[in-house]
């Protein structure tokens, strides 16, 4: 029965959607964190079929699962996940997540609080750590020539590198509520109002750039994109295997390439365009000396592909 004067009476606080593909393993993990998490919630967790038939390790979980016919892709799959959800929050993870206790709590309250003290929040997403404990960077400013270099290109892990080696805190580990360009979608809680104001995630993108996107359109329709250091959430960062490498690099850019499509003007988008394009250049012939050294290296030779697949997308694009 519906309590007519509450409406909102037994529904869940919040509705977790979590994508599986080839990731029982981690959903089970990241799904057993939520059993003990003193908040009411539901957990969705939308299949992307795959050959290995991966849905059926899912069996027993107890989680409402949703089995998509084919591979719709991440956004899209989300999407499917949260027309069956109910809750006022949603909260999208990726398999790869795990919650310490009472984290899923105090992240809808901390939502909550800043909703109810006026602040126009659409998205707050936690700090992120490495199964170290080691904070992760995931909160961005939108591409532009000159941070394209700092977190996208070759140079991106040097420089990372380098900044772990100073011991260079994150952004994200600042305490309280902080404004962001885009946040990295591995866990996002979004109010459902502005989930639904702009519809969820775009569909124009199957895996890559769908939270830049997605951060974008709410900033557009008027609603605040935020993180906080003051809710920490497991992030395990596993890297394709390297049969998969270069075709984990096309998708990355030419997910960046739909966003800049989509959004930029003309200027800003060949500015962007031609950053990736000289950055291929100088991957390809990097790798190519590399691969004199390391004759049968499959990871090099996929990161070589990968690159190469991106410069002839990118070309064909000018």
């Amino acid at each position: 029965m519906v309590d007519t004067h509450n409406p909102t009476a037994g529904l869940p606080r919040v509705s977790v959607i979590i994508v599986n593909y080839e990731t029982s393993a981690m959903v089970k993990r990241c799904a057993a964190s939520l059993r003990g998490q003193p908040v009411t919630h539901e957990v969705i967790v939308v299949d992307n079929p795959s050959p290995a038939n991966d849905a059926d390790n899912l069996e027993g979980l107890g989680v409402r699962v949703i089995r998509n016919r084919e591979n719709i892709g991440y956004g899209r799959a989300c999407n499917a996940g949260a027309v069956a959800a109910r809750g006022g929050l949603i909260c999208v993870l990726n398999p790869d997540t795990a919650l310490p206790e009472g984290a899923l709590g105090a992240w809808a309250s901390l939502m909550e609080t800043e909703l109810a003290a006026g602040r126009r929040i659409g998205l707050l997403a936690p700090r992120l750590l490495n199964d170290n404990g080691a904070a992760q960077r995931s909160a961005y400013q939108f591409v532009n020539p000159l941070n394209y270099w700092l977190y996208h290109s070759i140079a991106a892990g040097a420089l990372k590198a380098l900044r772990k080696s100073f011991r260079l805190p994150s952004p994200e580990s600042r305490r309280g509520v902080r404004s962001a360009g885009w946040v990295m979608g591995a866990a996002l809680m979004i109010q459902r109002d502005a989930w639904d104001a702009v519809r969820g995630f775009g569909e124009n993108y199957f895996l890559y750039a769908e939270d830049t996107d997605l951060c974008w359109r709410l900033r557009e329709a008027g609603w605040d994109v935020c993180y906080t250091g003051d809710v920490s959430i497991i992030h395990t960062q596993g890297d394709p295997p390297p049969e998969r490498r270069a075709l984990s690099i096309a998708r990355l850019f030419d997910g960046i390439n739909t966003f800049i499509s989509q959004h930029y003007g003309a200027p800003r988008r060949a500015a962007v365009r031609a950053c990736v394009i000289t950055d291929m250049i100088l991957r390809i012939a990097l790798y190519s000396m590399m691969r004199l050294r390391r004759p049968g290296d499959k990871l090099l030779e996929s990161r070589l592909e990968g690159a190469k697949r991106v410069l002839r997308n990118y070309r064909r694009r000018q």
